[in-house]
């Protein structure tokens, strides 16, 4: 099979940025429309269009796999996933906070899948929450400064929030889980706030506006609570009216410097802030949102994905391979992701039946195939590399990303 050009797509939802990923694509964007997300896959939504270098055939990429799984993904990878790939991998691109939300276990994607399926709605309807039956693990590794939200804080630093935010009925709104710090009582919180509506909605959102506003004044400039009030009004800026906004006072608030990752679990609640960042995930499209968008919210739903496990977040740290790429530890059976940093040749010979997209992230390389074909990878340009291809070497100066199946 060999290796081919991917083309791929950009989705343009309202909180991308109309510079970043056109700037590493070298692109133009006349319209100044907001560029979200580079789809690289075989997602029936957006598959990828495969190029062959020597023909100039194209194929979708999804296509070209159903038609010889064996040769493009690999006999296990094909019996494993159902003859599809399991991954999904993204540039991705934030201008605006994106929506708090989760995404579901495989058992619940399925539950749920097969429970809107029997009731006849469609697949593209908004108020559709499960798109496909598969579970969305997801990891994201930042390529500039990138902020975001993710987990539920340590209980304690939850009721210091609140306790900061409503001096006056704190023990009202989260005296029971101050009393017992529980995952029962955490989610009885989080329902109760997050399903707080109408005028007393309104009247919650005044009053944490003003207080936000006194405690960033009061804070030194660059502390913790200053940073974490600071968001709260952006948030409310950003999407008035929303109690999405009050999401900082219950989840992490992390920043990620260049080369570092985190990873996102199912059931665990985020939402990316500000930034530009590679991410990669299983081929699902299954999205549970709990606030910060105009797309369909279901409170019920979002709260039931939810595992309620509190911890501090701590950036993932990749480790140098043999093969002298930098390995992330994801620790998910669908998608590996790596990173190396090209100086001259890097030769790989031997390698496992296992299909990998290869992304130039800055400079320019090239990839030549044991089977003789060539192609070169400016910065951001994207190659899929089939299962067959047993040999290949990327040679030139630039960075790269690999996106892979675990053996």
């Amino acid at each position: 099979m060999a290796i081919y050009v991917l083309e791929n797509t950009v989705q343009h939802y309202a909180w991308g940025s109309n510079d970043a990923l056109p700037a590493l694509l070298g692109k133009e964007n006349p319209s100044g429309e907001p560029w979200a997300e580079l789809w690289m896959g075989a997602h029936p939504r957006a598959p990828s269009v495969a190029v062959d270098p020597s023909t100039g055939a194209r194929k979708p990429l999804d296509a070209l796999i159903a038609a010889a799984p064996g040769a493009t993904i690999g006999a296990d990878v094909a019996r494993r996933f159902g003859g599809e790939l399991p991954f999904l991998f993204k540039l991705l691109s934030a201008a605006r906070p994106l929506s708090v939300q989760a995404h579901p276990s495989k058992r619940k994607a399925e539950h749920g899948f097969a429970r809107e399926e029997s009731k006849g709605i469609p697949i593209d309807a908004a108020e559709r929450n499960y798109k496909d039956p598969n579970h969305k693990p997801e990891t994201v590794v930042a390529l500039t400064s990138f902020e975001g939200l993710c987990g539920f804080r340590p209980i304690e630093a939850i009721v210091d929030a609140t306790r900061l935010l409503a001096p006056d009925d704190w023990e009202r709104l989260i005296g029971r889980l101050a009393v017992d710090p529980c995952k029962l009582e955490l989610s009885s919180f989080i329902y109760m706030i997050m399903s707080i509506d109408g005028e007393h909605k309104a009247r919650r959102l005044s009053y944490a506006r003003s207080r936000s506003e006194r405690i960033v004044a009061d804070e030194p400039r660059g502390s913790g609570r200053s940073r974490l009030f600071s968001w709260v009004l952006r948030l409310m800026d950003e999407y008035p009216n929303d109690i999405g906004a009050l999401a900082p006072l219950a989840l992490n608030l992390f920043e990620l410097s260049p080369g570092e990752a985190i990873n996102l679990p199912p059931g665990e609640p985020h939402a990316y802030l500000r930034g530009t960042a590679a991410e990669i995930m299983a081929n699902s499209d299954n999205v549970l949102r709990g606030g910060l968008t105009s797309k369909h919210v279901d409170i019920p739903e979002f709260i039931s994905t939810l595992g309620f496990d509190s911890a501090i977040i701590e950036p993932l740290e990749p480790t140098l391979g043999d093969d002298g790429f930098y390995a992330y530890p994801c620790g998910v059976p669908d998608y590996s992701l790596s990173r190396a940093e090209v100086s001259g040749t890097l030769t790989f010979g031997g390698r496992p039946e296992t299909p990998e997209i290869l992304l130039c992230v800055d400079g320019e390389v090239s990839l030549e195939a044991g089977s003789g074909a060539s192609i070169e990878l400016p910065r951001g340009a994207s190659a899929f590399v089939c299962a067959d291809e047993r040999a290949y070497a990327v040679s030139g100066s630039g960075a790269i990303y690999r996106a892979g199946v675990p053996v």
